[in-house]
């Protein structure tokens, strides 16, 4: 397992932080890094499912363990999606990989976003250190643009 630390201040609340990483529609847009079109399906809830997709229907399973509006949330990565289905056999069912998301105030009303991935050194880390400041800052961006 490789851990990967990434983090950003962003002029917003806490609030408003959580409300742009986690809405469906902007989802869409700060995770275009990763992949055009990426999207999710499940709820940001403690115990809940999420899936992680693509348009292809490629993508990740995961576990809410932890959510703490406005403040933390936990995920354990459980599988592996190609075509829309769970792949027999990912190594994640056997080692599940983990996402943590902490959101703390900072002065005059921003948030410091960090992120911490730990996960398969698996030839992905290259493309996850190149994405993952993409996608904060065009998070930053959405979070920091007046409604």
């Amino acid at each position: 397992m490789k851990d990967l630390d990434f983090g950003i201040d962003i002029a917003a609340p806490r609030e408003r932080v959580w409300d742009c990483m986690f809405d469906p529609l902007a989802y869409r847009d700060w995770t275009r890094a990763f992949a055009e079109g990426s999207y999710y399906e499940g709820v940001w809830a403690t115990g809940r499912r999420l899936r992680f997709l693509d348009p292809q229907g490629f993508g990740m399973e995961a576990v809410v363990d932890e959510a703490l509006p406005h403040e933390r949330l936990s995920l354990r990565l459980i599988g592996e999606i190609k075509e829309g289905r769970p792949v027999a056999g990912s190594p994640l069912v056997k080692a599940p990989a983990h996402e943590r998301y902490v959101f703390t105030a900072t002065p005059r009303d921003g948030t410091h976003l960090a992120v911490h991935l730990q996960s398969w050194d698996d030839g992905f880390t290259d493309f996850l250190q190149t994405t993952w400041p993409q996608a904060l800052q065009r998070l930053k961006t959405i979070a920091e643009t007046p409604t």
